[in-house]
C-alpha cells in the first residue's frame, strides 16, 4: 500500500513539473513575440549609429539605452525618432523633448566609446555635438508601426496596433479596415474603437452605395467627412461607419493596386487631420501589404461563417459572464485527417485579456492537457457529440518561480479551484466554456444571497447520478440542511413532497425524461401546518443532438407559498363579489320592477277628477343602477277633495322602493280616514322614528278642494307648492316642517291656499333641482322655466320644465306633478 501511495505521488511530482516547464515556455514565447514587435525599428537605429559613430552595434545599443534612461522614454520610441530622421514622412511638428535630447547623443566621435551598460542615473553627454536636423514626430511613430504591425496575425490584431501605434497619438479613436471582393464589394475585416453592432450592419458594402469607405476603395481617394459645428453645413448621416468629429476613408494601396480601404474616426479638429495626410498615405500603403497577409493566413484554415463571424454575435458572447471560446479544428494531414488540435477564432471579455486569437488551444492553455479533458474535447471536436465534465483548473500559468502569471492574473477563478468544462459542437468547431464547479449555484458574486431573498433555488440532474445537485437555497426549500456535503438521494427528496402531490412530481421526471419541456408545477412540501411551503418547479431536459438521448436535467424551485395564499384568498374574494354582483342584478330588477308598477299609474285616475285638468312624470335616474324613491300621488278622495301628494324617501335601491311604497299608501290611508295634511304627517313621523330611524323622509302633503276652490298643504322637509297664476309663478307661503323620521317631538301645521279659476298648482321632489351644478339648484329657476311656457296644455309644461332643467337627474330620480282648476266648471255630488 505504502508503495502504491508513493508510486501516485511521484506520478503527481511529475505532472505538477511537466506542467509548470509548459506554462514557463509559453511564458517566455509570448515575451519574445511582445519583443518582436520593436525589435525592428531598434535594429535600425542600432545601424544608423553603428554608421554614423563608428561604434559596433552593441555600443550603439548603449547609446539608445542612455538616452531612454535620460529621457523617461521607452528604449523602442527613441529607437523610431532615430529612423525617422533619416526617413521622414511629414513635414509636422517635431518632437522638441526627444530633438533634444537626441541631439545631446548623437555626436561625431574619433574613438568608438566603450560597451555602456544601463546606469542607475544619467551619463553626461560629451562635448562637440553635431545638431541634427529635426525629429519629425509622425516618422518616429511610422517605424514603430512598420515594427509592431509586423507581429498582427489576425485582421482585428492589426486593427488594434495599428490603433495603438501610429493613430491615437493623433485624436483617432476609431479604426476599421476593409478589403475589396472579386465583384467589387467591401468587406470589414478588422476594426477597433467602433461599437460591434454597427460594424456588423456594414460588414459587406456593395460598391454601388457611394459610402465613402467605398468610394475611397475604389479609386476615390481620400474622402473627409466634417460634423456640422465644423463646417457650419448638416451633419453627413450616410456612410458613418466610425464615430469622432471627422471621419475619413483611404484606399489601401499595394503597389499601383487599391486592395481595400480604411476608415478613421478622429476627436480633434479638422485641420489636424488634413495635416496628416502625408502620414495617412504612407500607413495605408503599411496596412495594405499587412492586411493582405493576416487574410491569406486565414484563408488556409477557414475563420468562422454567419453567424459566427457576425459582430453581433461577438457582441453577445462579450455580455456574458461566464469564459467562451469559438473554436475550430485543426487537422492531420488536410481536410479529411483525424483532429489534433483546436484553434481558437474568438475569446469573449470574460475569457481574460491575454491575446489569443489565432493560437491553439493547447499553446494558451497547456493545463488542459496535463488535467486530462482535452482529449474529450478532441472527441467531442470529431464526434459532433457535446462534452461536459468536470477538471481542476487550467487557467492559471506559473513562471520560473512559482508565482502566477500576470498576463492572465485577471482569470475568471482563482488558483486550485475546481471547474465544470463544457464544449459544444458550433460550426466546424466547437463552443468552449467553463465556470467555477459549485453545483447549480450562480457563479456570480451574491447569486446565494439573491436567490434566497428571492424564495428561489437551482438543481441539476444526470443519469446515473442517485439524486439531483441541489443549491443551498434549494435544500432550505426542501427543508433539507443545506451544509450536507454531496448529492441528496431522489427518494429523500420525494419524500420531502406531500403524498397528494408526488403523482404529479412523477409525471413531470417522466415527460422530462423523455426529452419534453412541461410546464412548471406547484407542489406542496412539508407536513400540513403553518410551516408547510408551496413549491414551484420548473426544468427541462437537455438533449445530446448526436444521440437524441437526454444528458441531463435542470430547473429552479420557487417559493410560491404566499402567492398560493394570496391567490386563494382573491379567489373567495373573487366568489364573494361575484355573488353580491348578482344578487345586487336581482335586487335591482326588482326594485325597477316595483317602481314601474308603482309610479306607473293610469293617464286617467280612477275615480276620474271632476273639474281639474292634471299631468304627471316620472323620471328615472340617468344611472339606470341608482333607483331611488321618490314618488308622486293623485287620488280623488270620497266626498270631493283630491289627494296631492310628492315625496322622497332617502337611499337608493329596493329598500328605497319599499319604503316609498309605504309611505305612500299610509299616506293615501291616513287621508282616506279623514285626517288632513298635517295631522297624516303626525302619525306617519312618529311610525318612522318608532321603527328607529333607519329611513327618513320628506313629503309634501296637499288636499285640493274644488268646491271651496282651495288648497291645503302640509309639509315635512319639502320645498312648498308653486301656484301659477296669470302667467305668474311663486311658491305658496307657509312652514315647511323638518322630515320624518328625524324627530319624534315635530309638529306640522296645515296652511290653506284660496284658488281661483284657472290657477295651475305645480309639486315635484328635490331630484329635479339637486344636480352637480349649483345654478341648477335654486327653486327661482324652475319658476321662471313655468312662466316661460304660456300654453295651457299642462303636458307640455311639464315636459318644457324638465327640459329646461336638464332632463333627469344622473344622480337621482324625480318626480313632477300639475294641476289646474278649470275657469268653467260645474261640481256634481
Amino acid at each position: 500500500m505504502a508503495d502504491r501511495r508513493a508510486s501516485v505521488t511521484a506520478r503527481a511530482d511529475e505532472t505538477t513539473v511537466l506542467r509548470e516547464a509548459v506554462d514557463r515556455l509559453r511564458a517566455e514565447a509570448e515575451g519574445l513575440r511582445r519583443a518582436m514587435r520593436t525589435r525592428g525599428v531598434i535594429e535600425q537605429a542600432k545601424g544608423m549609429l553603428t554608421e554614423r559613430l563608428g561604434c559596433t552595434p552593441d555600443e550603439a545599443f548603449g547609446h539608445l539605452v542612455r538616452l531612454s534612461q535620460d529621457t523617461n522614454r521607452r528604449v523602442a520610441d527613441i529607437a523610431a525618432g532615430l529612423v525617422g530622421l533619416a526617413a521622414p514622412i511629414t513635414d509636422l511638428a517635431a518632437d522638441t523633448a526627444l530633438q533634444e535630447a537626441v541631439e545631446e547623443f548623437v555626436r561625431p566621435v574619433r574613438h568608438p566609446p566603450a560597451p555602456v551598460e544601463p546606469a542607475a542615473g544619467p551619463v553626461p553627454a560629451a562635448p562637440g555635438a553635431l545638431r541634427p536636423a529635426p525629429v519629425p514626430g509622425l516618422a518616429a511613430r511610422y517605424h514603430l508601426a512598420v515594427s509592431a504591425l509586423a507581429a498582427a496575425e489576425t485582421p482585428e490584431e492589426l486593427a488594434r496596433l495599428l490603433h495603438e501605434v501610429a493613430l491615437a497619438p493623433l485624436g483617432v479613436v476609431a479604426v476599421v479596415l476593409g478589403l475589396l471582393e472579386p465583384d467589387g464589394a467591401l468587406t470589414l475585416l478588422g476594426s477597433h474603437g467602433v461599437e460591434p453592432r454597427r460594424v456588423s450592419q456594414w460588414r459587406r458594402i456593395p460598391p454601388e452605395t457611394g459610402v465613402p469607405l467605398a468610394t475611397a476603395a475604389h479609386g476615390g481617394g481620400l474622402v473627409w467627412e466634417f460634423d456640422a459645428q465644423d463646417t457650419g453645413g448638416r451633419a453627413p448621416e450616410t456612410g458613418r461607419i466610425v464615430p469622432g468629429r471627422t471621419a475619413c476613408a483611404v484606399p489601401l494601396r499595394s503597389g499601383d493596386r487599391i486592395v481595400g480601404a480604411m476608415s478613421l474616426g478622429w476627436d480633434g479638429p479638422p485641420e489636424r487631420a488634413r495635416a496628416a495626410t502625408r502620414y495617412l498615405d504612407a500607413l495605408a500603403g503599411l496596412a495594405a501589404g499587412h492586411l493582405l497577409r493576416v487574410a491569406a493566413a486565414g484563408g488556409g484554415e477557414p475563420g468562422l461563417v454567419v453567424p459566427g463571424g457576425e459582430y453581433w454575435f461577438r457582441g453577445v458572447l462579450d455580455a456574458m459572464f461566464e469564459p467562451v471560446l469559438v473554436l475550430s479544428v485543426v487537422r492531420e494531414g488536410g481536410s479529411e485527417g483525424a483532429v489534433t488540435d483546436l484553434r481558437i477564432r474568438y475569446a469573449n471579455a470574460a475569457a481574460g485579456s491575454a491575446p489569443m486569437i489565432g493560437r491553439r488551444l493547447t499553446e494558451v492553455f497547456p493545463g488542459l492537457v496535463a488535467a486530462g479533458p482535452f482529449a474529450r474535447i478532441l472527441d467531442a471536436a470529431g464526434t459532433g457529440a457535446r462534452y461536459e465534465g468536470r477538471t481542476e483548473d487550467f487557467t492559471r500559468t506559473y513562471d520560473r518561480a512559482g508565482a502566477d502569471d500576470p498576463a492572465r492574473a485577471d482569470g475568471p477563478t482563482g488558483p486550485g479551484e475546481p471547474l465544470t468544462l463544457r464544449a459544444v459542437p458550433f460550426l466546424d468547431g466547437l463552443l468552449l466554456t467553463w465556470r467555477a464547479a459549485d453545483g447549480a449555484a450562480e457563479p456570480a458574486a451574491g447569486a446565494g444571497d439573491a436567490q434566497r431573498l428571492a424564495g428561489v433555488g437551482s438543481f441539476a440532474w444526470s443519469p446515473g447520478e442517485p439524486g439531483p445537485s441541489l443549491s443551498p437555497e434549494a435544500r432550505l426549500l426542501l427543508g433539507l440542511d443545506p451544509g450536507r456535503p454531496g448529492p441528496v438521494g431522489a427518494a429523500e427528496v420525494l419524500a420531502r413532497v406531500r403524498p397528494s402531490d408526488r403523482a404529479v412530481v412523477g409525471a413531470l421526471v417522466r415527460l422530462l425524461l423523455g426529452g419534453q419541456r412541461p410546464p412548471a408545477v406547484d407542489v406542496a412540501v412539508g407536513p400540513p401546518g403553518p410551516g408547510a411551503r408551496t413549491v414551484r418547479i420548473a426544468a427541462e431536459a437537455v438533449v445530446d443532438p448526436a444521440t437524441g438521448r437526454v444528458c441531463a436535467v435542470r430547473g429552479v424551485l420557487q417559493d410560491v407559498t404566499e402567492r398560493h395564499r394570496t391567490e386563494q384568498v382573491l379567489l373567495g374574494v373573487r366568489t364573494r363579489l361575484a355573488e353580491q354582483q348578482r344578487r345586487a342584478a336581482a335586487e335591482h330588477r326588482t326594485t325597477q320592477a316595483l317602481q314601474n308598477a308603482l309610479m306607473g299609474a293610469p293617464d286617467e285616475p280612477d275615480p276620474p277628477l271632476a273639474g281639474l285638468d292634471h299631468a304627471a312624470r316620472y323620471l328615472p335616474a340617468g344611472d339606470h343602477r341608482r333607483v331611488g324613491g321618490d314618488w308622486y300621488d293623485l287620488t280623488a278622495l270620497p266626498g270631493g277633495p283630491v289627494l296631492l301628494a310628492v315625496g322622497d324617501v332617502s337611499g337608493h335601491g329596493l329598500a328605497a322602493a319599499v319604503g316609498m311604497s309605504e309611505l305612500r299608501y299610509a299616506l293615501r290611508g291616513l287621508c282616506i280616514v279623514g285626517a288632513g295634511p298635517a295631522r297624516s304627517l303626525d302619525r306617519f313621523n312618529v311610525l318612522l322614528c318608532h321603527r328607529g330611524g333607519r329611513r327618513i323622509a320628506s313629503v309634501l302633503c296637499a288636499l285640493l278642494d274644488p268646491a271651496a276652490r282651495t288648497l291645503t298643504w302640509s309639509a315635512a322637509g319639502h320645498a312648498p307648492p308653486a301656484l301659477l297664476r296669470g302667467g305668474a309663478a311663486a311658491p305658496a307661503a307657509g312652514p315647511t316642517g323638518t322630515v320624518l323620521g328625524a324627530l319624534p317631538e315635530s309638529r306640522y301645521r296645515d296652511t290653506v291656499q284660496p284658488l281661483d279659476p284657472g290657477d295651475t298648482v305645480l309639486l315635484w321632489t328635490d331630484g329635479l333641482l339637486n344636480r352637480r351644478d349649483a345654478d341648477t339648484g335654486r327653486p327661482d329657476r324652475l319658476l321662471r322655466a313655468a312662466e316661460e311656457y304660456p300654453a295651457a296644455d299642462l303636458v307640455g309644461l311639464l315636459d318644457h320644465l324638465a327640459d329646461r332643467l336638464g332632463g333627469p337627474n344622473p344622480a337621482d330620480d324625480s318626480c313632477l306633478l300639475a294641476v289646474r282648476l278649470r275657469a268653467r266648471h260645474e261640481v256634481v255630488r
